[in-house]
């Protein structure tokens, strides 16, 4: 398959409304595409009929798979069959039914939770299969590697073009700053605008603080998923990220930093700190997408604390 030219194209972003959703659509409408952004009340992806139906009707060239079942800690120990189960229908759904409908194109969005706990870091591609994706999020993690794989078979069998993207942590404006959906970095954010804002002295954060994650700005993974969609890529998984592997006690002088929060950083020790290590190599990305990230974390930082001063979340 050659390069396929965006402009004009019809692309359908499962998930399009999301927190990602939003930066892809935009990624894509600059490279002049008809960008189709979808939400679970559009169509139920867990239903062939209704993927078939989504084919009929948004008769799209490429389709870029954000959506999922998913959730915190907590909604992945109470479902895990049922992340399982919809996950893994939702990816098959749309492969089976698109390479009936003579799709150019399809670009799955994987997760890093699809990682075996142990593979060695950071974490290569090649690893994905090296052990078994453990914890409350192994069932989803399982769930993509199986469609890994799908996508592979379906461009050997059917000659349907494919890119399978594993992305870092997101962060970004317009992020999940609810208590009950957000993630590390939205988390720090407010606790310490709440915390400046009502002057308090000191802040305490679970854990010690040493564990390591890795940070990709949301434009910076549209970017890279808008290149996987118009280049020729092989069908194997793609880390997206910057490589960069930073501590969460970093990570939090950093966001009080761009708070202007200037009290005491406390540690709670008796709360569990998590997996101790986690980035990516990101060479492949380097060298199929010609992708590098481009933001910043501390801009990206500051970026995020002045979108959330602008939209406080109740």
């Amino acid at each position: 398959m050659t390069a396929l030219d965006l402009g004009g194209r019809r692309v359908v972003v499962t998930g399009g409304r999301g927190f990602l959703g939003r930066y892809v659509c935009k990624a894509f409408e600059g490279r002049g595409a008809e960008v189709v952004a979808l939400g679970s009340s559009d169509y139920d992806l867990t239903e062939q009929s209704e993927v078939r139906r989504l084919y009929q009707e948004q008769s799209p060239s490429v389709v870029v798979h954000l959506a999922a079942a998913c959730g915190g800690i907590g909604a992945n120990i109470e479902n895990p069959a049922r992340f399982l189960y919809e996950n893994a229908l939702m990816g098959l759904s749309l492969l089976e039914e698109g390479r009936r409908a003579g799709l150019d194109k399809l670009v799955l969005i994987s997760t890093t939770c699809s990682y075996p706990k142990d593979a060695p870091l950071p974490l290569q591609e090649d690893s994905i299969w090296s052990g078994k994706p453990v914890g409350a999020t192994g069932p989803y993690g399982m769930a993509k590697r199986l469609l890994h794989e799908a996508c592979e078979t379906y461009g050997r069998q059917y000659g349907l073009p494919c890119a399978v993207l594993v992305p870092a942590n997101l962060y970004g404006p317009g992020d999940h700053f609810e208590e009950e959906k957000s993630h590390v970095i939205p988390a720090i954010i407010r606790r310490y605008v709440e915390a400046k804002d009502a002057g308090l002295e000191s802040v305490s954060n679970w854990g010690t603080g040493t564990p390591t994650r890795e940070f990709l700005h949301a434009a910076d993974a549209a970017e890279a998923i808008a290149l996987a969609a118009e280049r020729d890529v092989p069908c194997e998984p793609i880390n997206l990220g910057t490589g960069v592997e930073t501590s969460i006690a970093d990570l939090t002088t950093m966001i009080a930093a761009a708070v202007g929060y200037e009290g005491e950083v406390a540690w709670d020790t008796s709360k569990p700190d998590g997996q101790p290590r986690r980035y990516l190599d990101v060479s492949r990305a380097r060298e199929h997408l010609g992708f590098s990230a481009a933001i910043d974390l501390e801009a990206g930082l500051r970026e995020t604390v002045d979108w959330y001063r602008a939209n406080p979340v109740e």
